[in-house]
């Protein structure tokens, strides 16, 4: 009898060996395959934020000619230049909201409601980088809302920055009514249109 179990108790280990040896085998394959999510100092300049976020918006305008420079400030000023909470931990650049349970998290926002400036809970998407916020604000103006798919579509067809602020108001990008001043006065005060090129 005994030399039958010992067959029996030594395959048993082998086994258990092996399954240990694909779960761990396993979980490094899935972590190697998430990014980890960057992580960005709240303590950054102004002029350090644009030198990030320049190159993927002019990725970005390239494909789908949207004026970096409406891109960057886009983002400057709706993440205070890199240094919010969501753009510092979540990668979230322009304040998108969740449109799924996963990957989003729950802060408050600053809103205009008929005239009057509220702060609101919403859900809001995360990223793993600040490149991956930029591609997924310009599918947001590439192809517009579930309610209107060309809502910002005159965004891509403007001749100037200019415009393209203007359509994105009109679109009803932000709640803010100077919204397309804001981003006009930003792009002049930085010099952002030297990267529309």
């Amino acid at each position: 009898m005994q030399i039958k179990r010992k067959p029996l108790i030594i395959g048993t280990l082998i086994s258990g060996i092996l399954l240990v040896l694909l779960v761990v085998g396993l979980y490094q394959l899935h972590t190697q395959q998430q990014p980890q999510r960057e992580r960005h100092s709240t303590d950054i300049t102004v002029q350090q934020f644009i030198k990030q976020v320049a190159p993927a918006a002019q990725r970005e305008q390239k494909k789908y000619h949207i004026p970096a420079s409406i891109t960057i400030a886009q983002a400057g000023l709706e993440s205070d230049w890199g240094r919010s909470k969501l753009a510092a931990k979540y990668n979230n650049l322009f304040g998108i909201k969740a449109n799924g349970k996963s990957n989003r998290v729950r802060m408050y926002t600053t809103e205009n409601v008929n005239g009057k400036t509220v702060k609101v809970k919403q859900y809001f998407q995360t990223y793993n980088s600040w490149a991956a916020s930029i591609n997924a604000h310009t599918q947001l103006i590439v192809n517009g809302t579930s309610d209107n798919h060309a809502r910002f579509r005159a965004v891509q067809t403007a001749k100037t920055y200019r415009q393209a602020a203007l359509a994105l108001q009109t679109g009803g990008y932000a709640t803010d009514p100077d919204y397309a001043s804001k981003l006009i006065y930003a792009i002049k005060k930085f010099k952002l249109a030297q990267y529309d090129k």
